[in-house]
């Protein structure tokens, strides 16, 4: 199946990982005292530290730099008649298949880690070889990379949206108390940056795939906003119609349903 062809500004600007990629780096700090240096020492120690930051800001472009072309060969498109070469046809990759295409992609984020193993970039990177992983249908190793960044503290963001993949990947699975559990860890946890009505609707579908409909309706009632005309509002009460039209509830029937205090 083909994908939808992305710019590289459209892609850092839609992603959901976009703002790992942008965060400044930090400045070096020289808390030495620089007593019984002359002016030449002193000339030396700037010219070092200045030096440290331009090797710093170069690394972290390069990083930022390979992390754009990665995220690309992850987004391009498919065309059966594109030629070996992803760059044949022009200055965005194009592949045969979805196989050709996520085995770039993988040599590619596995690549930024290797050499950029430190930094913000290689984490957003490791994220990426776990999606890719699981798209070449390497469950075990994708696993195994989705755990490893979930746990990650560098950053919470990236770690977080391996969870929500985790969790989506035991409910297809048929892992039902595997993906409840990593849904509502993040639900209660005041650090989780995710949109928690998003949260709430995947954590609804594992209720109703466990038989638990009267949970599911819950947990959607709960993350209603009385004046909420936000997008996600309006998925997660779209989530909630359909819901109760197949589980004998209706708005008109407030009863049945669990609100919050």
């Amino acid at each position: 199946m083909g994908t939808t062809k992305l710019t590289r500004k459209e892609i850092l600007a839609e992603d959901p990982v976009h703002g790992a990629m942008i965060q400044l780096i930090e400045l070096l700090r020289s808390k030495g005292k620089l007593i019984g240096l002359g002016a030449a020492g002193l000339v030396l120690v700037v010219t070092g530290i200045y030096a440290g930051i331009q090797y710093l800001d170069s690394r972290e472009g390069r990083a930022q730099q390979e992390l754009g072309k990665a995220m690309e060969l992850y987004h391009a498109q498919i065309d059966p008649t594109a030629p070996d070469d992803p760059y044949g046809k022009g200055p965005s990759p194009v592949f045969k298949t979805d196989t050709a295409k996520y085995q770039f992609a993988l040599k590619a984020f596995s690549s930024i880690i290797d050499n950029f193993g430190s930094s913000k970039q290689a984490v957003v990177a490791r994220y990426y070889v776990g999606l890719s992983q699981l798209q070449l249908g390497q469950e075990k190793e994708a696993l195994q990379t989705l755990a490893a960044v979930g746990d990650n503290t560098k950053d919470r963001t990236v770690g977080y949206l391996a969870k929500k993949v985790l969790s989506l990947h035991y409910l297809d699975k048929g892992n039902y108390k595997g993906a409840q559990e990593i849904l509502e860890g993040m639900l209660k946890d005041p650090q989780c940056s995710l949109p928690k009505e998003d949260l709430r609707v995947d954590l609804s579908r594992v209720y109703v795939a466990e038989g638990k409909k009267d949970q599911a309706v819950k947990v959607l009632t709960e993350g209603r906003e009385p004046t909420g005309i936000s997008m996600l509002q309006s998925m997660l009460m779209q989530e909630l119609t359909k819901l109760q039209a197949t589980s004998g509830t209706t708005p008109e029937n407030p009863a049945q349903l669990t609100t919050r205090p």
